[in-house]
């Protein structure tokens, strides 16, 4: 015989569902059932006679709780169970509270505040049966829990939470056995609404075995069956035949265990098939675990019940050889099954767990529940937003349906700007800043230009209109923006109107129809033609909508305000994130806006901003394509004035620079020496071959071929020196060779310090005036990619020819070592001295 699951509390995660929890305390042994959050009642959800109904199949809690916003209940009678309910620790008679101390049960705290407030959960002894009175313990203290009882458990939510009310396990694990001492002044449960226990059930079945008059079931299931074609409550038919079934077997008339089975057999089928097509069906297994509870309250019922009264009742309705057989359907089991004693059905029997029902996928199962509940979700909201857009339907009028020649016979406006452009007349802008890079600034740079008809950043004109410009912030404190809007000394003051939202951000909820009509009057009253919002982050936060998925939903309601209120232009402000370049969120804040202002700062070598790092500005949009351009700013006015300069003609004129230094000290590299030297964190690769490339279209540097059809570099002014040095008369070339020697020997000598060794060339090397082939070194020279490194010291030598090693510069129609000034050995005439 299987003995009732032995009750324990799980351990309940604070991130648990109320699912996943719901099934954890049913494989812990008890039964649990859904109610009313707001409520908290044990019928709020099941309604009338929910003791009959609490469950723990898992099958009927996927159905409960999946996708559901119920709370979770303990049916503390019916897992046989008693709970001490304490609201007031410090009114504790001594005897419970040693109880309490000395025997420790499962706890759950129900206030952060007083850790010994909440419920002590102890096992009932099974020959009690105890109820909800408080007996001899008093009632200053709290309730007691037990039969018909139920107690709220974690995950759910208090109803008390902004109290500091809450449902926490500070001690789970089995439950101990109620102390004697403390059952001894408990009396008895008088109420028989609740369900038996398990322990209860079965030692009914074990107990009410005899059959004296076993053909009356048949008119039992014979009723239930009338019942149930009448169109009945399936479940109320059955609670009254199994009431009447138990009563009559524990009188004796027919074996209890033979009676639960057959009823249980009959709901069962009852409950496979919907009568009219809609009703609710139930699998075997969820209609057996729900005939469990319809016995179990049938077999409560029984304890005050007058026997005696009940076998009259069985006389008087059926003599000893009457045959329901007549009233059964056809088809239907005669009779029950010979009962056989000692073949006793247990309650595990009665109620099978999941596994003794193969097939029977929980996980797919609650998959589909979600599935089903998320499904009449949607419909819901589907149907209220058709009802909200029928509703604004109403209100405006459809427009008209224009053909094509007719709407091209109307003549095209030239583009209009009203900031020249940069920004369209009637259009929306979104400025998107990186995170602390003056946007505004930026904004104040804006609203004087507006309003005095200034160039905006010293550069784009803007065309005068009438009305005002409304700067709403949602950002800085009043004092602030009085502060640095005073700075800007804007001039026609009254053409511009301030509202501070910060800290009344609620006041600004445009999702509500109410409050945007309000604030489109307060907009149309004040005059307003141009609004400014800064920024759009705070409003999303206290609308509770998300910068990835919702914002869209407020430039709706943006958008209607500004239609409501007449206004034709607005400027958006909206934060980058900190590692990207454009407006962070949905791609609908891209979407929305006509033209899109961007204000970025320089980075660092480690890729983040300074404080002072420079601030540049750029735009693009329907009919504006702004490059990006430099910021200058001037603190004391806080005016901005578009210098120009992208961020790349910055590192490009930066690495001019450097190449120009360079060859300076190492006239004639190759490109990839120059590469090697110059590259780096200040000066990109790509920055170098582009600022290169730019010193050659300028003139600034000559190339020349060299070995290995490597081009070689020459800095324009020294190329000139050179040639100038060779410009007199071949017979005087020792002359200008001196004076070509000495001209560079005085360069190399003025930044010895400042050079650096490259590939091909030693700054370190000694240069001596002496003939080609006689080349004397006295410090080890690095040749080019691919040879050796001499010193005067060492007899090794390169098997190439000495002069191929050499890069030789074209002037003049003659071949001349721009290190040394010497021609190279075939232009020189036999007649002139070597």
């Amino acid at each position: 015989m299987t003995d009732a699951v032995p009750l324990s509390i799980p351990d309940i995660d604070d991130e648990q569902d109320t699912l996943s929890a719901a099934l954890a305390y049913a494989k812990a042994g008890w039964y649990v059932l859904p109610v009313d959050q707001a409520t908290k009642h044990a019928g709020s959800v099941l309604g009338k006679g929910w003791p009959s109904k609490t469950s723990r199949d898992p099958e009927t809690l996927i159905a409960w709780f999946a996708g559901a916003n119920h709370a979770l209940a303990l049916h503390v009678g019916r897992s046989g169970a008693l709970v001490f309910d304490v609201d007031s620790p410090a009114e504790l008679p001594p005897l419970l509270r040693a109880s309490l101390l000395t025997v420790p049960a499962p706890f759950q705290s129900t206030r952060e505040h007083d850790p010994e407030r909440g419920h002590y959960l102890y096992a009932a002894p099974h020959d009690r049966s105890l109820g909800n009175s408080n007996g001899a313990l008093g009632k200053s203290w709290g309730e007691v829990r037990g039969k018909n009882g139920v107690i709220i458990v974690a995950p759910s939510v208090h109803e008390k939470e902004a109290d500091g009310g809450r449902y926490e396990w500070i001690r789970s694990g089995p439950l101990p056995l109620l102390p004697a001492v403390l059952a001894e002044q408990l009396p008895d449960a008088s109420d028989s609404s609740d369900a038996a226990t398990d322990h209860e059930v079965k030692a009914f079945l074990d107990t009410h075995q005899r059959s004296e008059r076993p053909e009356l079931l048949a008119g039992v299931l014979a009723r239930f069956d009338t019942a149930v074609r009448a169109g009945e409550s399936r479940h109320g038919a059955a609670l009254a035949a199994a009431a009447w079934a138990m009563r009559e077997a524990a009188a004796g008339v027919y074996p209890a265990l033979a009676a639960a089975e057959r009823l249980q057999e009959a709901f069962t089928t009852a409950m496979a098939t919907a009568r009219d097509g809609s009703e609710r069906t139930l699998h075997p297994v969820r209609a057996r675990s729900e005939f469990l509870g319809i016995l179990s309250w049938a077999i409560a019922q029984t304890s005050h019940s007058d026997l005696a009264a009940v076998r009259d009742a069985v006389e008087e309705r059926a003599p000893r050889d009457d045959d329901f057989s007549d009233l059964l359907p056809p088809g239907h089991p005669q009779a029950p099954p010979p009962f056989v004693d000692g073949n006793l059905a247990t309650v595990h029997q009665l109620h099978p767990e999941p596994d003794d029902e193969p097939g029977v996928d929980l996980a797919a199962l609650t998959f589909e529940r979600e599935v089903e509940h998320e499904l009449r979700k949607l419909k819901i909201r589907e149907e209220a937003q058709r009802r909200a857009r029928k509703a604004r339907q109403s209100t405006a009028p459809r427009p008209p349906i224009v053909a094509l020649d007719a709407f091209l016979a109307v003549p095209d406006e030239p583009v209009a700007y009203r900031i020249d452009r940069l920004w369209p007349k009637g259009g929306r802008v979104v400025l998107a800043a990186q995170y602390k890079a003056g946007k505004t600034t930026m904004i104040g740079n804006l609203l004087r230009s507006l309003v005095d008809s200034q160039p905006f950043l010293d550069t784009f004109q803007v065309e005068p209109f009438l009305g005002k410009v409304v700067l709403l912030d949602d950002e800085l404190a009043d004092t602030m923006v009085r502060r640095w809007l005073r700075e800007q000394g804007i001039q026609n003051t009254a053409a511009a109107a301030v509202v501070c939202l910060r800290g009344e951000l609620s006041s600004f909820d445009l999702l509500d129809p109410e409050t945007r009509t309000e604030w489109a009057t307060a907009l149309r009253e004040a005059g307003a033609t141009v609004v400014v919002l800064d920024c759009l982050a705070p409003i999303l936060d206290a609308l509770g909508l998300s910068e990835d998925k919702e914002a869209g939903r407020f430039l709706v309601a943006f958008d209607e305000m500004l239609k409501e209120a007449g206004v034709q232009e607005a400027v958006l402000v909206h934060h980058m994130g900190h590692t990207g370049e454009r407006a962070r969120g949905a791609s609908r804040l891209r979407d929305w806006p006509d033209v899109e202002w961007r204000l970025v700062r320089e980075k660092n070598d480690d890729g983040e901003s300074e404080p002072n790092a420079p601030r540049y500005f750029s735009a693009f949009g329907r009919d504006v394509d702004i490059a990006e351009g430099l910021l200058s700013f001037e603190p004391s006015t806080r005016r901005l004035v578009l210098a120009g300069g992208s961020r790349k003609d910055a590192k490009t004129r930066g690495a001019a620079g450097a190449i120009v230094d360079f060859l300076t000290l190492s006239p004639g590299s190759s490109g990839r020496q120059i590469e090697d030297a110059v590259s780096g964190e200040q000066c990109p690769q790509k920055a170098v071959r582009e600022a290169l490339s730019a010193l050659i279209a300028d003139g600034r540097v000559k190339t020349s071929p060299g070995p290995r059809r490597a081009n070689l570099h020459w800095l324009v002014d020294h190329v000139n020196n050179i040639s100038a040095a060779h410009a007199h008369d071949s017979s005087a070339l020792t002359h200008s060779q001196s004076i070509a020697e000495n001209d560079l020997s005085s360069k190399m000598s003025a930044s010895q310090d400042q050079r650096t060794e490259t590939a091909g060339h030693s700054p370190s090397a000694s240069v001596r005036p002496s003939a080609s082939t006689h080349r004397a070194v006295s410090a080890s020279v690095r040749p080019p990619k691919g040879g050796r490194r001499t010193d005067a010291h060492t007899t090794a030598h390169d098997p190439r020819d000495p002069t191929d090693l050499l890069a030789w510069t074209l002037i003049d129609g003659q071949r001349i070592d721009p290190r040394t000034g010497e021609l190279h050995p075939d232009d020189i005439t036999p007649e002139e001295p070597r």
